[in-house]
């Protein structure tokens, strides 16, 4: 037994060699799609970096996200490879944090199962979009960083040659991720605030370092706010939004903020109220017996908020994001999470679980001072709240039968998401394969005035599919695949059709 226990400690690496086969498949097997067509073809065809220092004049100040997309985009085999080795590399930093101890197992199956559960919406968008990976490049880049943050913090910082290293290093992380996404950049200097402040109370030494990364971080973030391309497309496409007061931003943001961190993730808050509903009731002392009951039956209640579309009740007031229930029950979600890691979690484990807590409220904050506010921007939320999660189950004793109860919950999701992955991605590689063939007919019959292309499976492919009046897909899908009917002359058809 003892020797099947030192084995244990190792099983996050077959959780990483899982995670890193999977969404290889699934990235092999998906097509490029929507906004990736147009990408390839300028990158096939022009400077990746003139292009990119165009668009940031004219279009996006996401800098090295547009870069991204023209260097990779005409080359797909780069992303079949990079995007499972950033899923791998932001595991193990999820892992890293969690410190495990005893729960190794069940710690790993915890990570993946949240992982593999996503919206639906947020998967498409993220984990099998080229240009969705732009979102998961920074996610990838902040773990690393907030890793190399905790060894400086907790190892043996003296400023040597592999800390200077360190230092320049992140640095360029921190640059990076400022030129790629706006919730995400904001979100890091606000962890760059709070790990300042942290050091000022307990490692001092550390504190100039952290303003150089504050800087860099910052000088990158301004450069992305400044670029004149996002301030003519804000213009062009959300003057409306624009005349608005912060106030009233704020509060046409704020249904979004409820449906995209808590109505479409069930999973997620089935995962997190579990693994707090346990730290609260495993704390002694500290938490008293009624505030433990009311907590409980709060993340309870959380549970059957978001799983109450399969409930045999009138369930539009739990799922309505604009619902005076939702505007009201998640505040009061939130706050009691945050005072059961404060009262139940001890020194450094309550430090890093509400840092990495309140990341994951900042990340999608900030979009509530947003136009745009879509699944893909809350990715960063639930990765955030991952680490949280693992950090509280390896922090607490729990009772063999309850952690019974999480394991088996934990596996069955992860081979109830594996089986459904590989299903629907191999109906997307049949898919294409069908549509390509039909796709050589009409380039051979170029007399053929229509072309009618079936669609992808439901909650496939992001953007595979293109709506009627959507002019720029399908000018931009006729040329990537050099079809000779018109744009206007390409459909998109449903089986049954």
């Amino acid at each position: 037994m003892k020797k099947l226990a030192n084995y244990t400690k190792y099983f996050y690496i077959i959780g990483a060699l899982f995670i890193g086969c999977l969404f290889f498949y699934i990235t092999y097997k998906t097509p490029l799609a929507g906004d990736d067509w147009g990408y390839a073809l300028n990158g096939s065809s022009g400077n990746p970096i003139e292009l990119a220092i165009s668009f940031y004049n004219s279009w996006s100040g996401r800098f090295f996200s547009e870069l991204w997309g023209f260097v990779v985009a005409p080359n797909k085999l780069i992303w079949n490879i990079v995007n499972p080795l950033l899923f791998i590399v932001i595991f193990l930093c999820i892992y890293y944090f969690s410190r495990s101890k005893k729960y190794y197992i069940t710690t790993v199956l915890v990570i993946l199962a949240v992982i593999l559960s996503v919206d639906d919406n947020l998967r498409m968008e993220t984990y099998t979009w080229l240009m969705g990976t732009t979102y998961v490049i920074p996610l990838a880049l902040s773990m690393v960083y907030l890793v190399s943050i905790d060894y400086l913090f907790f190892g043996t910082f003296r400023m040597q040659n592999k800390d200077k290293i360190i230092a320049i290093l992140n640095n360029l992380l921190l640059f990076y991720i400022g030129l790629t996404m706006e919730n995400i950049a904001a979100t890091m200097i606000v962890a760059i605030v709070l790990l300042l402040i942290y050091s000022y109370f307990n490692k001092r030494e550390i504190m100039k370092y952290l303003i150089v990364n504050l800087i860099v971080m910052s000088t990158s973030f301004i450069i992305m706010r400044m670029s004149p391309g996002s301030t003519a497309r804000l213009l062009r496409d959300s003057l409306e939004w624009s005349k608005l007061s912060i106030i009233e931003k704020l509060i046409n943001g704020y249904p979004g903020f409820i449906e995209f961190t808590f109505i479409n993730n069930n999973y997620f808050i089935l995962f997190l109220s579990g693994v707090i509903s346990l730290l609260t009731i495993s704390t002694k002392n500290k938490i008293n017996i009624i505030f433990k009951c009311v907590s409980v039956l709060i993340q309870i209640m959380g549970i059957i908020a978001v799983f109450s579309f399969v409930l045999p009740i009138d369930n539009n007031f739990m799922m309505d994001s604009k619902s005076l229930f939702s505007s009201i029950f998640w505040i009061i979600y939130t706050v009691d999470i945050m005072i059961v890691l404060y009262f139940g979690l001890n020194d450094k484990n309550r430090d890093k679980a509400l840092f990495f807590f309140m990341l994951s409220g900042t990340a999608n904050l900030v979009m509530m001072y947003s136009p745009i506010f879509g699944s893909r921007s809350s990715i960063y939320t639930i990765f955030f709240m991952i680490v949280t999660m693992v950090i509280v189950l390896n922090s607490i004793d729990i009772n063999k039968y309850l952690l019974l109860g999480l394991f088996l919950i934990s596996l069955f999701v992860c081979v109830d998401r594996f089986n459904e992955y590989r299903f629907k991605y191999n109906l997307v590689g049949l898919k294409q394969n069908e549509r390509l063939e039909i796709i050589k007919y009409y380039k051979d019959h170029p007399e053929v005035e229509e072309a009618w292309i079936p669609r992808f499976p439901i909650f496939t492919v992001h953007g595979g599919d293109i709506e009627p009046g959507d002019t720029y897909h399908f000018e931009t899908f006729r040329e990537f695949y050099n079809l000779p009917q018109a744009a206007d002359k390409i459909f998109f058809m449903y089986e049954e059709d």
